[in-house]
C-alpha cells in the first residue's frame, strides 16, 4: 500500500476553508468529500473532524455523523462543540434521552468556560 500524500499547511488550510465555505452555502455533501479527503491523507485535525460530523448531519446522515464523533472521542477529550453536535445527531436519530444528556454536557462545559473568559478581560 502506498503512503498517503503529504499536504502542505497552506493546502490543508485551503481545503479546510473551502469545506467551511461549502457548509456555509448549503453544500454539505461537497464539504463532506473535502473533509474525508483530509482524513484520507492524515491531514485532518479535531476541528475538521467536528466539521465533518456537521457536514454529515446536514447531509441527512446522522448515523455517519455520530460515528465520526465517536471516533473523535477516542482521539481527544470531548469539547462543548462535540457535545452540541452529538446532541443534534442523537435528536435526529430520535434517541432523546441521550440527546438531552449530551446537551447537559454541552451546557456544563460552556458554563465552565465563562469564568475563564471573564478573568481574561480583568
Amino acid at each position: 500500500m502506498n503512503a498517503p500524500a503529504m499536504l502542505s499547511d497552506e493546502s490543508r488550510e485551503l481545503i479546510s476553508l473551502l469545506a467551511f465555505i461549502y457548509l456555509e452555502n448549503n453544500r454539505p455533501e461537497r464539504a463532506t468529500a473535502l473533509l474525508h479527503a483530509l482524513e484520507a491523507v492524515k491531514a485532518s485535525d479535531n476541528r475538521n473532524r467536528c466539521a465533518l460530523a456537521l457536514a454529515q448531519l446536514r447531509s441527512g446522515k446522522p448515523k455517519a455523523a455520530l460515528a465520526t464523533l465517536d471516533a473523535l472521542a477516542m482521539k481527544a477529550p470531548p469539547t462543548a462543540v462535540f457535545h452540541l453536535l452529538r446532541s443534534d445527531c442523537l435528536q435526529a436519530l430520535e434517541r432523546h434521552e441521550e440527546a438531552m444528556a449530551a446537551m447537559r454536557a454541552f451546557v456544563a462545559l460552556r458554563q465552565q468556560a465563562v469564568p475563564a473568559r471573564e478573568t481574561d478581560h480583568a
